[in-house]
C-alpha cells in the first residue's frame, strides 16, 4: 500500500473511484500503534473548514505519508507523547534521499505536518507541550524554469480544434482561448459557470479561484467568438442545464458533468500529439500568458491583479525562462548608442 493510501477507511481523504476501488481494506503495518494519531488526524480534519479543497488535499496527504512512515520507520513509536524533532528530521530526509522528492514538496510536507502538531499543541488533553516540527527550518524550493509556448505550436493547436464543428472541437477549441487570454489556473478554469461569462463584456469572472478571491479577466475578441460557438454547441448538450461551462462527454460520479482538471491534461496531450508539437501541460499557458503581459509592456503590478497572485515574487517566476529575451528586446528597442 502506497503512503498516499494511509487514511483511507478512517474518513481523512476521501478518495474518488477507480482510485478507492484500488484500494483493499488491508490493515496498515503498525496500524495499531497509529490508532491515536489517525483519530487526532480526522479530528485536525474538521477544523479546515475555511480552507480551499485543493490545499485540504495536500495538507492530509502530508500529514497521511508522515503516519504511515512512522508506523513502519519508527516500530517504538508508541503515542504522541513520543514524537520528537528526530522524528521530523528523519522523515525529511527520508523524502529527500529515499523518495527524492524536491524542496517544494518537501516544504509543502514540513507545512502540513507543521499545522497538524500545532493543533495537537492547542489541545489541552493531548500530551504533546510543543510542536517537534516547529524548530525546522522550511525548505527553500528552488525556481523551475518552465519554457513558455511557441506561437507556432499554439497557431497549430488551435488549428486542429477549429477546424472541427463537433462539440468536442467548438469545447476545446474555446477552452484553449480562454487559457490564453486570462492564464487562469485549470482549477479555476473548470471552476467557470455559464453565469460567470459576460460576451457583451469580454470578461469571466473567476470564482473558484486558490486563495478563494474572485477576480475578473478580460478576453479578446476572437475568444469570445469561440465561446459564443461553444455555447450553440452546448446547447444540444445533454446537460445543457448545468451551470458547468465546460461540459464533458459522460457524467462523472462525484462532479456531475463538469470538466476536471485532469480531463483539460488529457485534451492537451491528446490535441498536442494531433498538432505534432511536443507535449504541454496547462500550467504553460500561465507561463506562457505572463510572458506575453510582460513582454508588451505591462507593469508586474497588473500582472499580479490579474493573476490572483498576492506576492510581486510569483510575478518573477512565472515567463522566467523568457526573460533574458525580453531584457534583450527591451534593449534593443532603446538602442541607446544609437542615438548618440
Amino acid at each position: 500500500m502506497s503512503s498516499d493510501d494511509g487514511l483511507l477507511g478512517h474518513g481523512i481523504w476521501p478518495l474518488a473511484g477507480s482510485a478507492q476501488r484500488s484500494l483493499a481494506a488491508k490493515p496498515r503495518k503498525g496500524s495499531d500503534r497509529m490508532d491515536e494519531l489517525l483519530d487526532l488526524a480526522q479530528e485536525w480534519e474538521l477544523t479546515l473548514g475555511t480552507v480551499s479543497k485543493a490545499t485540504r488535499v495536500v495538507y492530509l496527504r502530508g500529514v497521511r505519508q508522515f503516519i504511515d512512515w512512522l508506523a513502519t520507520a519508527k516500530p517504538r513509536f508508541r503515542s504522541v507523547a513520543d514524537l520528537r524533532r528526530a522524528h521530523v528530521d528523519a522523515w525529511m530526509r527520508h523524502l529527500a534521499d529515499d523518495m527524492g522528492r524536491d524542496e517544494a514538496t518537501r516544504r509543502v510536507r514540513l507545512i502540513s505536518l507543521r499545522l497538524f502538531l500545532d493543533y495537537l499543541v492547542g489541545e489541552p488533553d493531548v500530551d504533546l507541550p510543543s510542536n517537534p516540527a516547529r524548530g525546522i527550518a522550511l525548505p527553500a524550493p528552488r525556481d523551475k524554469v518552465v519554457p513558455v509556448i511557441h506561437d507556432d505550436d499554439l497557431v497549430a493547436l488551435l488549428r486542429v480544434v477549429e477546424r472541427g464543428s463537433t462539440f468536442l472541437c467548438r469545447r476545446d477549441a474555446a477552452l484553449l482561448r480562454v487559457l490564453l487570454d486570462t492564464g487562469c489556473r485549470r482549477g479555476e478554469l473548470v471552476g467557470i459557470d455559464v453565469a460567470d461569462v459576460d460576451l457583451r463584456g469580454h470578461d469571466v469572472r473567476l470564482r473558484r479561484t486558490k486563495g478563494g478571491h474572485e477576480r475578473i479577466v478580460p478576453i479578446g475578441a476572437k475568444t469570445a467568438l469561440a465561446l459564443r460557438k461553444y455555447l450553440r454547441a452546448r446547447d444540444r448538450h445533454p446537460a445543457t442545464g448545468s451551470a458547468a461551462l465546460f461540459l464533458s462527454t459522460r457524467a462523472r460520479s462525484a462532479g456531475g458533468w463538469r470538466m476536471s482538471g485532469d480531463a483539460v491534461a488529457g485534451m492537451l496531450s491528446r490535441r498536442g500529439h494531433a498538432a505534432g508539437i511536443a507535449a504541454i501541460h496547462p500550467h504553460q499557458f500561465r507561463h506562457t500568458w505572463a510572458n506575453d503581459l510582460l513582454s508588451n509592456g505591462a507593469n508586474e503590478g497588473d500582472v499580479e491583479r490579474l493573476a490572483g497572485w498576492r506576492s510581486p515574487l510569483m510575478v518573477r517566476r512565472y515567463g522566467a525562462s523568457a526573460a533574458a529575451q525580453r531584457a534583450r528586446d527591451a534593449a534593443r528597442r532603446l538602442a541607446r548608442g544609437d542615438r548618440i
